[in-house]
């Protein structure tokens, strides 16, 4: 590198950096809870989906790219299924219909939408307010 660089202070460092697992999780559907992270143009959902869980059929106007972390699921797109491992992604276009189906261990997904899903803020917020009150 042609410059200096210095080291965040931890001020600094805890107003620009989030730990997903810190953040309270959302119910997305039956069997689906998630950790979501708002941006200004996308939002992030890392979710845990249940072993035989299914995540009904839908449409959207957002693009989706589905990253599996952990575990197996059939993708289904536009009456497709795919079957998706650990460091497979999907992209889900725009109004195309979609879902999954779990297979027999629980799944870590991370989720990415463009443009920002406002649906899942407001699940992010009202999981907030539930784990504040009981906190």
């Amino acid at each position: 590198m042609s410059q200096e660089l210095r080291r965040a202070t931890e001020e600094e460092t805890s107003s620009v950096l989030i730990s997903y697992k810190s953040v309270p999780q959302a119910q997305l559907a039956q069997g689906a809870m998630s950790h979501i992270i708002a941006g200004n143009n996308m939002t992030l959902s890392f979710a845990n989906l249940e072993a035989g869980s299914y995540f009904p059929i839908h449409t959207h106007p957002y693009e989706q790219m589905m990253l599996i972390l952990k575990g197996e699921l059939d993708a289904i797109l536009e009456g497709v299924l795919y079957r998706m491992k650990p460091g497979d992604v999907i992209v889900f276009p725009m109004g195309l219909e979609h879902g999954a189906q779990m297979r027999e261990q629980d799944c870590e997904i991370l989720d990415i939408f463009s443009p920002a899903r406002p649906d899942y803020e407001t699940k992010m917020r009202a999981a907030a307010e539930e784990w504040e009150k009981d906190g």
